[in-house]
């Protein structure tokens, strides 16, 4: 699997579609997942249901990565207003 597809069967999947979009890697989180490429397979599929420790790691991937982009966005809106308000002086 080298990308997320594009309708995921059930909440699992859903989470490693997004975590694959985060990352932009399929690899990256199934390695992050400590999950085998079988085991993978059959998550993104809708098969199987990952063990409670694969999605733990799964959710912490994504929350983590949603910090970054939140933390980066704060930055930018940061730049922003300094610009306003050297413009306005």
């Amino acid at each position: 699997m080298d990308r997320a597809q594009d309708k995921a069967p059930n909440t699992d999947s859903r989470l490693i579609a997004m975590a694959v979009s985060l990352l932009g890697s399929a690899h990256e989180v199934r390695a992050l997942m400590q999950s085998t490429e079988e085991d993978f397979q059959d998550y993104c599929a809708g098969v199987k249901e990952p063990s409670w420790p694969e999605l733990d790691r799964l959710v912490a991937l994504i929350v983590r990565e949603q910090d970054k982009i939140a933390a980066e966005n704060r930055e930018f809106l940061r730049t922003i207003q300094e610009k306003q308000r050297t413009r306005k002086s």
